[in-house]
């Protein structure tokens, strides 16, 4: 799977950039993938095992960083072609220190999940900063000094090590220190090694991802229908090889599509349409 992800990263528009891959006590031969790559823009960086799921050679990784700007990329998910291009545009506002994008989950099956969360709104803000993290790394980029005046990831943090490192910079630099793409630009899939049986994703994905399988109303272009026995990822890279530019505007125009109906379905008086 990480190779659909560094693919998806090298291809991107934005030429500009170094990508650092780190090895958190990899002995899979990932290093061995990785490097055949043959990219110079691409930097292996191995470690030994750090506690937890490695939050401290992520923190290794950011002191390594040559960057102003970092952008943050899971093995298992595929960015669009113009993700840096469009992360990087949030930044030139001065005021800005941690932006995200659009997030979309995929499941295993091909349904597309947007997740319509607007953090510069102070009730949304409210939620994230106190409740949980609905915003996958994927979509997320930051400038590097700012992650580095919080003091970095939690080296020794189990589990929402991004999640608490997010909300430190907001708690510094205030929410005018936030920029939000409303154009998704990656796609977050189902991460099954982490997972274990539980439901997927927070609250309220599982009552989406329901809508998404059963509701008329869903856009047939955020249902991809994969096919059982692929990887969904190594399925979605070739589909997105074959046809990027169609894809990815069926998918965003799908999303805003989505979006407007259920203002739609908001706007409406429930005692009104229950009186006929």
């Amino acid at each position: 799977m990480i190779g659909h992800a560094i693919g998806s990263i090298l291809a991107q528009t934005e030429t500009d950039f170094e990508l650092l891959v780190v090895g958190d006590g990899c002995t899979d031969g990932t290093e061995a993938r990785v490097r055949s790559v043959g990219d110079p823009r691409l930097r292996w960086l191995g470690y030994d095992k750090a506690p937890g799921p490695g939050y401290g050679n992520r923190n290794r990784a950011l002191h390594e960083a040559r960057g102003e700007v970092v952008a943050f990329a899971q093995h298992d998910d595929l960015m669009f072609p113009d993700h840096l291009k469009i992360m990087r545009q949030l930044f030139r506002r001065t005021t800005a220190m941690w932006a995200y994008s659009r997030p979309l989950w995929i499941d295993d099956d091909g349904f597309i999940i947007p997740f319509f969360v607007n953090l510069t709104v102070p009730a949304a803000r409210n939620a994230f900063m106190r409740q949980r993290n609905v915003i996958p790394s994927n979509c997320v980029a930051a400038r590097r000094d700012a992650l580095l005046a919080v003091g970095g990831f939690d080296s020794f943090a189990e589990r929402a090590g991004d999640w608490t490192l997010w909300k430190a910079v907001i708690e510094r630099y205030g929410p005018n220190s936030i920029a939000f793409a409303r154009t998704p630009t990656s796609l977050h899939f189902r991460a099954l090694w982490k997972e274990g049986g539980k439901p997927w994703g927070p609250p309220p994905l599982s009552h989406m991802a329901a809508m998404a399988r059963f509701s008329p109303q869903w856009p047939r272009s955020l249902k991809l229908g994969l096919e059982p026995g692929v990887p969904p990822q190594a399925r979605v890279a070739a589909m997105l090889e074959a046809d990027t530019a169609g894809i990815v505007a069926r998918i965003r125009a799908a999303t805003a599509n989505l979006q407007d109906h259920f203002a739609w379905i908001a706007s409406f008086d429930p005692l009104e349409i229950g009186g006929g």
